[in-house]
């Protein structure tokens, strides 16, 4: 049986007690979402595991998924799901992304300094050693 833990304009999160799964959907609305928003969904997200700890597997629905994370923030969220986390999680992403992914999974396991960019002069720059603004990673 499926019930739903939480509800809002940004998330929703179910327990599905026949399989012991956390289910969390992230919807399109993430799109206008602040990081003083973001910040309360994922302590709700979080009290649901810490409810349901232990459980088999967490599915996370994030193909509508619409906002960036900082590497800071990623830091925080870890955090909070310490100690908490299932044997399996499953993310279901935009499928355009399923390739970006593969090629980041491949170059990660290479020796190499890798960095990201979203854009082609910056990457340039980067790889000249032209950088012109310090970068936190």
């Amino acid at each position: 049986m499926v019930e739903l833990e939480y509800k809002s304009d940004f998330l929703e999160v179910s327990y599905d007690s026949e399989n012991s799964w956390i289910i969390s959907k992230w919807t399109s609305s993430t799109q206008h979402l602040t990081v003083d928003q973001y910040r309360p969904e994922i302590l709700a997200l979080a009290k649901v595991f810490r409810d349901h700890h232990p459980f088999v597997g967490s599915l996370s629905l994030t193909q509508d998924f619409n906002f960036i994370v900082d590497p800071e923030l990623q830091d925080w969220v870890t955090q909070q799901f310490n100690d908490y986390l299932p044997p399996k999680s499953a993310m279901v992403v935009a499928a355009e992304f399923i390739s970006q992914l593969s090629i980041e999974q491949t170059v990660q396991n290479m020796e190499t300094a890798l960095k990201y960019f979203d854009n082609e002069p910056e990457a340039r720059e980067w790889l000249l050693g032209k950088e012109t603004k310090v970068s936190k990673s």
